[in-house]
Order: structure tokens, then C-alpha cells, then sequence
């Protein structure tokens, strides 16, 4: 449709507005002057402008551009305290050994969370790892080396899980500082049966559970009466007593050992019927692991033997196997350690020149 009116009140001169309906209803519209004189020449002008508008609706109208997709957002990167949390709940979920949990739980707790549970987990630097190194000063070498352990195991942790892609930091664990092994000669051995055997006959047991089979303090004490068999002289380790509850071995795994002929006497001896532990109290329960460092005590005071703990009896029983000949491969064996060099540092060296002379003459 073509308008034609008068351009601003001439007489000459025309202004066009053109209206075109395209086939699919879509409207175009155009109001302008003629560039002729005369409404003749007007209206042809008109007429060819609006075929030019016509086909300008016949063309197809270009498709709209996509909307451009919006990237997923990514998850929020929770704090160092919050995965904490889940790091000790997978540590269950894996079962890892309550002194393991423990353990991580006091080092997050105590020196970890106060210093960077705020911080995202992929935005720990190098220098909340020196902060972290310098709060521990004053604490013991080895406890710095567990601290720094959980932190490492709880950054690869986090990548495991795909909380964060890599480490924020390299942390670097220092040398353990590894004292001397110390174990009782034969007459500080000697001195220690003969008051176990003053004491009572759960203290020849557990004294010779450590010298002889090379028990653990917590082994002791989840000692079963069904995991010892008299016929064949061996019994098997299965359990742990770990802060007061029942565990598995540290080693998690279930080992059988041989007994010497005067620990077999003394479990006969002392066999009672008050329960399914070895070492059992008047209610058939377990003993708790201070109540044992308190036998200790007793033995050595009345041994009149220097006091090293109770980890010392099996570092004895190891020594004991190096000086008889059975080598490092054999203190493994006997004291299920999973290498070498572990059962390397269950024997007391002293003296180890002076016996490897003797070994050359004889």
C-alpha cells in the first residue's frame, strides 16, 4: 500500500509512505520523500521501492544466534576444616586402624585446623606450611614429622577425590631423628623373670609374650585363648587392644609365630576360665594398656633394671634373634614386620662389634 501527501506543505513535492505484507504476515514500513518533482513521478518512484521492499520480505530472515551456554558452575572448593571432616570419615570407611585415626583427629584438632581449617583447599601456600613448621618449634622433631604427614595425607587425599585437581604445596618430610635401640642383656632378662615370678604368673605371661613371641603392648593384651594351639607350640596374632577397644593387628592382617617352650609352660600355668583373653581381669575382660605399664613398673623396680617402657621387651626379643644368628630377614619374620629395615631398628647394636670379633676367632 503507497501514501502519497504533500513534503511540509508544497505544492510539488511528496512524501511516500509505503506499506508491504510479506506471504508469511511479517510487515515493513517506510516513510520517506520523494527524491522527484511532480506526484506522477512520485507515485512511479513510490512503486519502485515498494517491490524492492517486497522482495526484501520474500528473502528468508536469517535464524537467531544461539544463546550462548553458560558453563556449568563449578562446585565450591570447601573449606581445610571442612574436608577434615570427611577425610577422618573416609579414614573409617577404609577402616584404617584406630591409633591411624586417632592420631590424624589430634594433629587436625590441635595443629592443622587453628591455622589453616579456614583456609579454601586449593589455596594452602608455602607460607601456611612455614607457619605450620613454626608453631611446632618447640615440640618434639618426630611429633613435627606426624604433623606435617596428615597434612600431606589430607592434600593427596583431596586429590583422590577430585575435591582439587593437584597439591597447592610440596610438603617435604624431614628425616625422623631415629634413637639408638636399647634392649636388656640376658642378666637384666634374668633379673626381670626371676620378679615376674615373685609377682605372679600374669606377669611371667606378659613378660614373656614380649621377650619370647615378640608381642606388641596392645597384642598382649588382645591375646584369645582360641588363638594359641598347645599341640602345634604357635599361636596366631589377630587383635589389637587400642585406647581401650579391640582392634586389628597394625599390620591388619592375622600372622602365626611359634612359641618357645617356656612361654607354652606359662600360658599353661596361668590358664584360667574368667573369659576368651589371656591377660583377663576378675570380670573376664581385657586389661587397659596403663594397667600393663603399671606391671612394668612394678618388674623393673623390683628388678632393679633401668626403666625403657614396654616396647623394650620386643625390641629384646629381636636383638635376642640377631645375637642367636637368625639375621634381619629372621627378626622380620618373627616380628611380622613388612621390611627389612623396620626389623633393622629391633636390634640393640651395642656391643655388635665386640660379638662380631668373637664370631671371627671362634
Amino acid at each position: 500500500m503507497i501514501k502519497l501527501r504533500p513534503w511540509k506543505g508544497t505544492k510539488n513535492e511528496f512524501e511516500a509512505d509505503i506499506i508491504v505484507t510479506g506471504p508469511s504476515g511479517r510487515v515493513l514500513r517506510k516513510r520517506v520523500k520523494a527524491p522527484v518533482a511532480g506526484k506522477s513521478n512520485a507515485e512511479r518512484w513510490a512503486r519502485v521501492l515498494e517491490q524492492e521492499m517486497l522482495m526484501q520480505l520474500l528473502v528468508p530472515e536469517p535464524a537467531p544466534a544461539p544463546e550462548p551456554t553458560r558453563e556449568p558452575e563449578k562446585p565450591r572448593v570447601p573449606t581445610f576444616e571442612e574436608f577434615a571432616v570427611t577425610f577422618l570419615d573416609l579414614c573409617k570407611a577404609n577402616r584404617l586402624g584406630i591409633n591411624t585415626r586417632l592420631g590424624y583427629e589430634v594433629n587436625l584438632r590441635l595443629h592443622l585446623n587453628p591455622l589453616i581449617g579456614r583456609r579454601r583447599m586449593n589455596a594452602v601456600t608455602p607460607a601456611d606450611l612455614t607457619a605450620i613448621k613454626s608453631s611446632l618449634v618447640h615440640k618434639a622433631h618426630n611429633t613435627m614429622c606426624e604433623v606435617l604427614k596428615t597434612l600431606r595425607r589430607v592434600l593427596n587425599v583431596a586429590v583422590g577425590q577430585g575435591i582439587i585437581t593437584q597439591a597447592p604445596v610440596k610438603v617435604e618430610m624431614p628425616r625422623r631423628i631415629r634413637k639408638a635401640v636399647i634392649a636388656y642383656d640376658a642378666d637384666e632378662q634374668a633379673a626381670l623373670l626371676n620378679a615376674a615370678s615373685s609377682l605372679g604368673s600374669r606377669y611371667t605371661v606378659m613378660l614373656l609374650l614380649g621377650l619370647d613371641a615378640g608381642l606388641r603392648r596392645g597384642e598382649m593384651l588382645g591375646l584369645h585363648w582360641t588363638d594359641l594351639d598347645s599341640k602345634r607350640g604357635t599361636m596366631i596374632v589377630r587383635h589389637n587392644i587400642v585406647r581401650g577397644m579391640l582392634d586389628l593387628t597394625k599390620g591388619r592382617s592375622e600372622d602365626e609365630i611359634s612359641m618357645t617352650a617356656r612361654l607354652s609352660a606359662a600360658l599353661q600355668a596361668g590358664r584360667h576360665d574368667r573369659g576368651r583373653f589371656v591377660l583377663a581381669n576378675g570380670r573376664g575382660n581385657h586389661f587397659h594398656e596403663t594397667e600393663l605399664v603399671d606391671w612394668m613398673r612394678e618388674l623393673v623396680t623390683l628388678a632393679k633394671v633401668p626403666w625403657h617402657g614396654t616396647h623394650v621387651l620386643r625390641k629384646t626379643c629381636g636383638t635376642r634373634i640377631a645375637d642367636g644368628g637368625g639375621g634381619v630377614a629372621a627378626v622380620a619374620a618373627h616380628l611380622r614386620h613388612k621390611d627389612l629395615q623396620t626389623a633393622s631398628r629391633y636390634i640393640d647394636r651395642r656391643g655388635a662389634s665386640s660379638r662380631a670379633l668373637s664370631a671371627l676367632e671362634s
